[in-house]
């Protein structure tokens, strides 16, 4: 049996058409569904775990954006359940990993119907508050300050609202005191930002991590060293094609087990996760989803 969770307001009320249309197909194949749409986030967080709690689903389908892609994420990471989606956000960023992005919602069925899911990894976040999953990439520092004011961002979409936070938030930006332990070994320095991918975009197709993946059993991690304000504004349009990873101030680690202490905040998967130090590993096989090249 299928569970449809829709959040109505993605992609400027986007996500209950596609609902609509999924749900049609569904119908049209004699399989079994429930929906979940409702237009507040906290009843569809409850009416999701009753849902998972009685066990009578084997797929979850995201109708939204990243947000809505985290929130089931929670209840289905590590289990035998399978997550698909289909995009209806801003950045749909995980769609993007599994190749869902620019599909419509019966070329999706068709592969979700045709095609066995397999495994791909998750990043699992030890936090004081518990512990929480991700997909996509987890932002400290700087790229945390853009995602925050990135949310409040409504009236842009995907890498625009991005862009527009960047340039708002460099200004009052100083690069921060890290400590940050990568399978054992610790480095100790200043950085504008630690980024901890298992894939390679965010913020609607930023590469920020090109070679993350989300199969091979390690994060990329992301570190740009202390930079003035103008050396980053000619970093940063290169994330768009992901060739800032060859400037001298960005270096790039590997690593399945990382610890972060510093001032301020972490994000993943755009949304906002716990304040620092937070402890992540990867898991590999975490996740059951499918894959459309």
């Amino acid at each position: 049996m299928w569970l449809l969770v829709v959040n109505p307001t993605s992609g400027k009320h986007k996500g209950s058409e596609l609902a609509q249309e999924l749900s049609f197909l569904l119908k049209l194949n004699n399989i079994g569904f429930q929906l979940i749409d409702f237009p507040d986030l906290l009843q569809t967080k409850k009416s999701l775990e009753m849902a998972i709690s009685s066990r009578e689903f084997g797929t979850v389908v995201a109708v939204g954006g990243d947000g809505l892609v985290n929130l089931c994420l929670q209840q289905v990471a590590d289990s035998s359940i399978s997550l698909a989606v289909i995009p209806a956000g801003t950045g749909n960023d995980f769609a993007r990993s599994i190749g869902f992005h620019g599909k419509t919602v019966k070329q999706i069925f068709q592969i979700l119907t045709q095609q066995m899911p397999s495994r791909i990894d998750l990043g699992s976040i030890k936090t004081n508050h518990g512990t929480k999953w991700y997909v996509q990439v987890l932002s400290t520092g700087f790229d945390a300050k853009v995602n925050s004011l990135a949310n409040r961002i409504t009236w842009l979409r995907g890498k625009s609202k991005y862009t527009i936070a960047m340039l708002l938030i460099l200004s009052k930006f100083k690069a921060l005191p890290y400590k940050v332990e990568i399978d054992g070994e610790v480095v100790s320095r200043k950085a504008m930002l630690v980024s901890v991918a298992n894939g390679p975009t965010y913020g609607g197709g930023m590469r920020i991590c090109p070679g993350a993946s989300n199969t091979d059993g390690v994060f990329d991690i992301l570190v740009v060293s202390p930079v003035s304000k103008i050396v980053l504004l000619t970093i940063f349009p290169k994330v768009f094609t992901g060739k800032h990873i060859f400037h001298p101030k960005v270096d790039v680690l590997r690593g399945s087990n990382v610890k972060i202490s510093a001032p301020g905040s972490a994000y993943a998967d755009g949304e906002y996760i716990a304040e620092l130090p937070i402890e992540i590993s990867n898991v590999k096989g975490a996740l059951s989803t499918w894959h459309s090249l």
